[in-house]
């Protein structure tokens, strides 16, 4: 809830907004569904290609998203990027898709000041470990888990400016946010 607690402070009402979401359920993607008339909301299926659907849900792939160019004003992920391999493409992509002055409002897990790269493909596909493997949950995948490639810190913010946006920085959104515990939340703006 930390998400729309930002988003609230931007958007007085998301009535008109065209937003992406890259999740189809949660609690940010339920309140933005009973926000947002003009909600689209995606998931990852690795067998799929991006903008076909599987059951029910499309699919997008952040490093190759098949959305027209400026045609969104905000979009919107929980702990995505960390499991995206190149995520700079994934970057670039969402900047691509935003209308200019939108906004990009995530959160990853933040340690530390300097992003710390876990994993990366190999041009063969295969996965090179740097780190010991790290997983995280994941309900949509066969195994109940995903790999993290990397561990971000403080530095997404130029990550973000270098994928093209205009300005990146780190929000802990003011309380109240529900039961007191908010997380520290991206904002990028192109």
């Amino acid at each position: 809830m930390s998400i729309a607690a930002v988003i609230r402070k931007r958007f007085p009402s998301l009535a008109t907004l065209k937003i992406h979401e890259l999740s189809s359920r949660g609690p940010l993607h339920h309140w933005l569904a009973r926000q947002c008339p003009h909600l689209q909301c995606s998931e990852y299926f690795a067998d799929v290609p991006s903008g076909e659907y599987h059951n029910g849900v499309m699919c997008q792939d952040v490093q190759q998203m098949s959305l027209p160019d400026e045609s969104l004003d905000l979009c919107t992920s929980t702990d995505v990027f960390e499991h995206v391999p190149d995520d700079q493409a994934g970057f670039r992509n969402i900047c691509r898709v935003l209308k200019p002055g939108g906004f990009f409002i995530f959160t990853v897990p933040l340690c530390g000041e300097q992003t710390i790269e876990r994993a990366h493909l190999l041009p063969s596909g295969g996965i090179e470990h740097l780190l010991p493997p790290e997983y995280h949950g994941d309900p949509i995948a066969e195994s109940g888990r995903i790999l993290a490639f990397r561990n971000y810190g403080n530095d997404i913010t130029g990550k973000l400016k270098a994928a093209g946006f205009s300005d990146a920085h780190i929000e802990a959104p003011a309380l109240p946010v529900y039961w007191g515990i908010s997380r520290q939340v991206v904002v990028a703006r192109k």
